[in-house]
């Protein structure tokens, strides 16, 4: 099959040549809204205050560390909700 290429008789698209080329299309990021993360943050305390006034007392080891551990992830989320910028939201569907 030693013929020409048929290179010639087809124009190429310019989104073709993208994909050739190996252009990565701009996507933008999904933005992650902080007031989850304040929910989340309410719920925990509140799941550990839950666990601490309904147990028998005194406590054993294994609730307290379970209600502290609570505690510090909660802690941890209200620290990445405040260290993360907030999203800025899109604009109606459409326009650009």
């Amino acid at each position: 099959m030693g013929g020409k290429a048929k290179e010639d008789s087809a124009p190429v698209s310019a989104g073709v040549r993208s994909l050739m080329n190996g252009h990565k299309p701009s996507t933008p990021k999904a933005a992650f809204p902080r007031r989850y993360l304040f929910a989340g943050d309410v719920l925990l305390v509140a799941l550990a205050l839950a666990t601490l006034y309904t147990s028998r007392h005194p406590l054993s080891w294994r609730r307290e560390l379970f209600c502290a551990a609570l505690v510090i992830l909660a802690a941890v989320l209200a620290v990445i909700a405040l260290l993360t910028p907030e999203g800025k939201p899109g604009g109606p569907p459409g326009k650009v």
